[in-house]
Formats: C-alpha cells, sequence, structure tokens
C-alpha cells in the first residue's frame, strides 16, 4: 500500500520529535520499505490504522524507531580515534553504540595498551543493543582487525555459526548497554573521560546537533574528549568545546 504525501509528512514529524532524525523527501521510499515489514509483523491492515497505533502504544512506536534507524558499523571503524584514548580514562560513553562493535572495539584497543576502562554503551534501537548484548557478528564485521586480535579477542563459530565470531566474555564483561534517546533522554548523572557520538550527527539539523552536544557536554569531566564521526563537524553550531583536530573536541 502506498503512503501519501499527508502520512510520510506525518512520519517525518513524528520521527523529529522523538530523535531529531530528519527524513527527507528522498526518503520516502525507504521508509515505505521499512513500515511494510512493521505493518506484517503487527498484522495491522492500513498505513492509517498503524499511526494510530503508535499515538497509543509506546512499545510498538521503540519497534518502528528501531525499524527506521539506521546502523551500519564494524569493528574498528575510523580507529585513528583511539589513538586519544589515555590510562586515565577510566569511564568512556559510546552513545550511540548501533550493535555494539564500537565499544567492543574501545575495549579491546585499552586493553592492548595496558588499561581497563568502564564502558557504557547506549542505543535508541532495542533491536541493535540486543545484538550488541549477545556479541555475535558476521566475521565480516571483523575486516578491518589484525588476525593475531581476532584471534585473542573472539571464539570462532562452528556448524550454524560458521563464518561468525563471538566477543570473548573478557571484553563482553567491560561493557554495559542500555536503550538511550539523545534527543529526549535526561543528561547523564554521571561523568565520563570521553564520550563517543560518532556518525549519527549526520542525520540531524544544526538545531538538534546543539541540543545533543550541550546535553552531551554536561556528561563529560573537565578536560574530556567529545569524539564524532570523521564525516562530521561541528562547525555550523555554537558548542562548549575547544577544537583539537578534525572529529576530536575537548571540554574546558
Amino acid at each position: 500500500m502506498d503512503m501519501t504525501s499527508g502520512q510520510f509528512k506525518k512520519f517525518c514529524e513524528l520521527v523529529y520529535s522523538e530523535c531529531g532524525i530528519n527524513l527527507n523527501d528522498g526518503k520516502q521510499q525507504l521508509l515505505q520499505a521499512r513500515l511494510s515489514k512493521r505493518l506484517r509483523s503487527t498484522g495491522i491492515d492500513s498505513i492509517a490504522e498503524y499511526l494510530k497505533v503508535l499515538e497509543s502504544d509506546p512499545h510498538e512506536l521503540v519497534n518502528f524507531l528501531d525499524a527506521i534507524s539506521t546502523n551500519h558499523t564494524y569493528f574498528f571503524r575510523e580507529s585513528h580515534h583511539f589513538e586519544h584514548l589515555m590510562s586515565d580514562h577510566l569511564k568512556i560513553w559510546c552513545a550511540a553504540s548501533s550493535s555494539g562493535e564500537e565499544p567492543y572495539s574501545v575495549a579491546i584497543h585499552c586493553l592492548e595498551k595496558g588499561f581497563r576502562p568502564a564502558i557504557h554503551a547506549s542505543d535508541i534501537s532495542t533491536r541493535m543493543l540486543e545484538i550488541g548484548q549477545n556479541g555475535i557478528y558476521a566475521i565480516e564485521k571483523t575486516k578491518s582487525m589484525p588476525n593475531h586480535l581476532i584471534k585473542k579477542y573472539f571464539q570462532r563459530g562452528m556448524g550454524k555459526w560458521e563464518n561468525h565470531v563471538r566477543v570473548k566474555n573478557e571484553i563482553m564483561q567491560m561493557v554495559s548497554f542500555q536503550r538511550y534517546n539523545l534527543l529526549s533522554d535526561p543528561t547523564m548523572s554521571r561523568e565520563f573521560d570521553v564520550i563517543f557520538c560518532r556518525n549519527v550527527f549526520i542525520y540531524f539539523d544544526n538545531v538538534t546537533r546543539a541540543q545533543i552536544t550541550n546535553k552531551l557536554c554536561g556528561a563529560l569531566k573537565t578536560s574530556g574528549y567529545f569524539i564524532i564521526g570523521g564525516a562530521e563537524s561541528l562547525n555550523t553550531i555554537d558548542h562548549p568545546f575547544k577544537y583539537i583536530q578534525p572529529s576530536i573536541y575537548r571540554k574546558v
């Protein structure tokens, strides 16, 4: 079933209000495809009826946001950012952790450097968080890792799990996962030494970027690092950080 322009506008407003993501006109086909899966899964017959369900069912709203979230990541993505992690960085937050590859990569890097931080991983998608908590991945997700690290920190799957790996318990125990909405949830009460928020700002407008940046700053210790994705910048917004180099900022 086709979505009307009015229905698409309502979905765009809902997504923006709930998580700050801008769905432009070029995303209507993508939204239609992912919405079709939710309609089949719930047995709902029409888009109009589904919109009403989203207004009254918080659980299905979470499932809907899961369905429209884009999650593309792999182990040791943009690993040059890890060079800024020091032995006194004992509390690290991966604030858009997707399916867990980023926080586990951070954990492995830190262990290799001789220290063991507590890593908090959060994402808006419960589906991605579940993958992270299970710690099982297609082997291709480790394509950017040297073989000796794969052997050291992963178990190879056998049988039906051939071509998969599982993160070893030593690494999994360093990472805690939590659902967290960067836009609407309150500022974290704890303070972190480093916050990663990579490859998520590209989906936000400047108003939302500024709002989230200031919220995350409130959870960062003085002199702590704020690290965003290589394709991202804070140049277009007012922010409280000192620029260090591309993607790297510091709270002063």
